[in-house]
């Protein structure tokens, strides 16, 4: 990693020098919508200097890790860019993390600096002990904090902009640079590091401008949290790619969100998980095409939520396939749509559907989704510090999903289901494993299963299954409140059950296709109860 001037990345393949390029030619255009702040790209990119020559300025060194734990504001960007500008690694940490998921997504991330704000410095402070690698704590906000983790440096953000020296040398990136370490849940054990090189970032953001057919003048939104990539890589960074201008809400709001759509002249957004279905329940009303929407990327958007969204709301809706570790691979094109499909490959990636023995299947015939990128720095680095677990997800040059599909004779991918025991919740990735591990935690608890199960949205609620020692009892609102005061809010589960024995695979193994098998039967029902999990922002 060299050093440069100001801001002197190439803008082909990282993504400084990316907003740098969008800054030179377009300065006094709208980058940024985030309430009433806006930001144009030359001001978010002299912001994006500042915070980099801060973080220089506290002892950051390239290739440390700066981890981000927020909510969605406009702080977020100058952060997450600022961090790439030094040559630092961002590391979005979910929001809703807390005690042991917290502390495990600090520390599997190496974070040094840590930028957040109050409440949610408040978790931090309630770890056992902080993170070995974490020493300074950057607090958006201006008044001192109530608790603060031991020996660790506690600045405001103004503190951190005028550290910064106004005539400082900014390292240059290459595409190969790692710019992020994205946290995912894996199918067993705790989550891993996923580590994302420059170009990688600035690809995927591109491939999805060119499917969507974004052009400068429109304006794209999400609500969805920038610490998924969904919303920071696929909209966020796809509207920079693309010229064009990001409006940013808080949060998602059913009854709020064509409101904020219609304020702000927005032409397309993205959607994830439950947003389709929760629209569609709200009241019919006279302004329900009322906008300029003209398309969203939404996944999933199954036949019968598709096709009754865009009768009602005039909205072309696009599809796609991606993992964390590979990014958007697969799209339904906007002119050749095929209902039902996952699309067809990007320009850079290499995608098929392989058999047991590794062969590639034929049209119709199911297999494992397998992949291969066409350029290099395109796909993740590997698994931070765990190259065990990098190479187990590529046999035979190939990197496994995991997933199970199939082609059509015309080349287009269908998703069939997971291989992997992850669930997938309000558009979150849940480890079934972690879940588990809380589960057994429990006095009396001695085995313990978590699966998927449908609801009345259309995509998984969780299903906790429990075996309990002989004679016990199981209050089932007292197991909620300590997965509640254990996990993070999408995790909880939502139904319980108790078994006298878990059905065993051959190979001793719980047999969970059993289970799912049998679905809920009399399980007991939190919200039933009137219970719902507590969220932390």
């Amino acid at each position: 990693m060299t050093t440069a001037g100001d801001a002197g990345d190439p803008a082909d393949d990282t993504v400084s020098g990316l907003l740098a390029a969008r800054a030179r030619a377009h300065p006094g255009k709208t980058a940024l919508v985030f309430g009433d702040t806006e930001l144009t790209y030359g001001e978010l990119d002299q912001a994006t200097t500042d915070v980099a020559r801060g973080l220089i300025a506290i002892g950051a060194a390239p290739g440390d890790s700066v981890g981000i734990l927020l909510p969605n504001r406009a702080e977020y960007l100058p952060a997450w860019f600022g961090a790439a500008r030094a040559g630092l690694v961002e590391v979005p940490v979910n929001t809703a993390y807390k005690g042991q998921f917290l502390d495990h997504a600090l520390r599997r991330a190496d974070v040094r600096i840590l930028v957040t704000e109050a409440p949610l410095l408040d978790l931090v402070a309630d770890l056992a002990e902080p993170p070995e690698t974490l020493h300074t704590v950057v607090l958006l906000d201006e008044a001192r904090p109530r608790r603060t983790p031991p020996g660790v440096q506690v600045l405001s953000w103004r503190e951190l902009l005028d550290a910064g020296d106004p005539a400082g040398a900014l390292p240059q990136a290459g595409p190969a640079d790692p710019v992020a370490i994205m946290l995912t849940s894996g199918t067993t054990g705790r989550s891993k590091g996923v580590v994302y090189p420059n170009r990688m970032q600035v690809v995927a953001a591109r491939e999805c401008a060119a499917q969507m057919r974004t052009t400068p003048d429109e304006r794209l939104y999400t609500c969805l949290p920038l610490f998924h990539g969904a919303a920071q890589v696929n909209l966020s960074l796809h509207a920079l790619s693309a010229g064009a201008t990001l409006v940013l809400g808080r949060r998602f709001s059913a009854s709020r969100f064509w409101d904020e759509v219609r304020t702000h002249r927005v032409t397309q957004f993205n959607a994830l998980g439950s947003i389709l279905p929760m629209l569609l329940a709200q009241p019919p009303s006279g302004r329900d095409r009322e906008h300029q929407v003209r398309k969203a990327f939404a996944a999933p958007a199954p036949p019968q939520v598709l096709h009754p969204f865009e009768g009602r709301f005039g909205v072309h809706l696009v599809e796609g396939y991606g993992l964390t570790e590979i990014k958007n691979v697969l799209y339904n094109p906007l002119d050749a749509r095929k209902v039902g499909s996952i699309g067809l490959p990007t320009e850079s990636s290499i995608v098929e559907v392989h058999d047991e023995a590794g062969g590639r299947t034929g049209p119709g015939q199911a297999g494992e989704i397998v992949y291969r990128p066409r350029l290099p720095h395109v796909m993740f680095s590997g698994y931070h510090n765990d190259p065990e677990a990098t190479l187990a997800t590529i046999r035979d040059l190939w990197w496994h999903t995991g997933d199970l599909g199939y082609t059509d004779e015309d080349g287009y991918f269908y998703f069939i289901d997971r291989k992997k025991d992850a669930l997938r919740r309000r558009g979150e990735n849940i480890s079934s494993h972690e879940v588990e591990s809380v589960l057994l935690a429990y006095p009396g608890v001695t085995a313990a299963a978590a699966i998927g199960t449908p609801s009345e949205l259309g995509e998984d609620e969780v299903l906790a299954i429990v075996q309990l020692e002989s004679g016990q009892r199981l209050d089932f609102a007292k197991l909620f409140a300590h997965c509640d005061a254990s996990m993070p809010h999408f995790m909880v589960p939502r139904y319980y059950r108790v078994v006298d024995q878990f059905p065993v695979t051959p190979t001793g193994k719980v047999g969970k296709a059993d289970l799912r098998a049998e679905g809920r039967g009399d399980a007991w029902d939190a919200h039933a109860a009137g219970l719902t999990p507590t969220r932390h922002a």
